[in-house]
């Protein structure tokens, strides 16, 4: 992998973390020890689609968190992409979907 599509490796997993995380650009970038500027540049770089030459877009998947102690709770998961859009769903799918899923977008 070359300098320019580490870099956004890197960027595009904290663009993700900070959208997932449901925290403000500023303090997420404060948390995490980064300039609010560049957070924000990636942001709308990798939301327009620009890619570093030769970099690939991969899938990300991001953790969820579960809040609250309630056994009642169903697990649920949201697939991210790089260029915005996500998908929910209320239920985790088959695992052999998901996994059909990521070894097409890797």
């Amino acid at each position: 992998m070359d300098k320019n599509a580490e870099r956004e490796a890197y960027w595009r997993a904290h663009v993700g973390a900070w959208r997932a995380s449901g925290e403000s650009q500023k303090a997420y970038c404060h948390r995490q020890g980064l300039k609010e500027h560049s957070l924000s540049y990636w942001h709308l770089r990798l939301a327009r689609g620009e890619s570093a030459p030769g970099a690939e877009t991969p899938l990300t998947l991001i953790p969820a968190v579960k809040i609250g102690n309630s056994p009642s709770a169903q697990p649920s998961l949201s697939l991210d992409t790089p260029t915005g859009w996500r998908l929910e769903f209320a239920a985790l799918p088959p695992a052999t979907w998901l996994a059909a899923l990521c070894a097409e977008h890797s």
